[in-house]
């Protein structure tokens, strides 16, 4: 359980998948907020290290010590993770439908675009309304009669 370094350098496939290898190991230690991002910084190394030290003393400067994990989340991709990439996200995820999926493989899908855009579904029934609005419409009817 000793997820990679991240330097701040490579593909935003490689942030993408930073975030969810810590937030794997986090869920699994059960920490609070603030040993989240604890842990997490610890594995920030080199500019994305540098990059977190610089966010960290200007919070601590303006009296604003503790960073939620969200938040943290918040500035790490909004740093690391290319608005541009965002935005191809959130239209991937707004267009996004079972097509020739299996239910478990958009399933997958959708819950990996769905961490990239919490800001167009901002609660857990609108989010479940979104996936089951991009079922195939067979499965669609038989669990809008549920």
């Amino acid at each position: 359980m000793h997820p990679l370094l991240f330097d701040g350098r490579g593909e935003p496939t490689l942030v993408e998948n930073w975030i969810q290898d810590i937030e794997e190991i986090l869920q699994v230690l059960n920490c609070t907020d603030e040993q989240k991002v604890a842990y997490a910084t610890f594995k920030l190394t080199g500019e994305a290290n540098r990059c977190w030290i610089s966010k960290r003393i200007i919070r601590e400067a303006e009296g604003t010590k503790i960073v939620s994990w969200l938040h943290f989340k918040q500035i790490f991709l909004e740093r690391f993770f290319l608005s541009s990439v965002r935005e191809d996200k959130a239209i991937e995820f707004a267009t996004l439908v079972q097509g020739t999926m299996t239910v478990h493989q958009y399933a997958a899908r959708f819950t990996e675009l769905s961490c990239f855009v919490a800001y167009l579904i901002p609660d857990e029934e609108k989010k479940a309304c979104k996936f089951e609005q991009g079922l195939n419409e067979k499965l669609y009817q038989r669990v809008v009669g549920f």
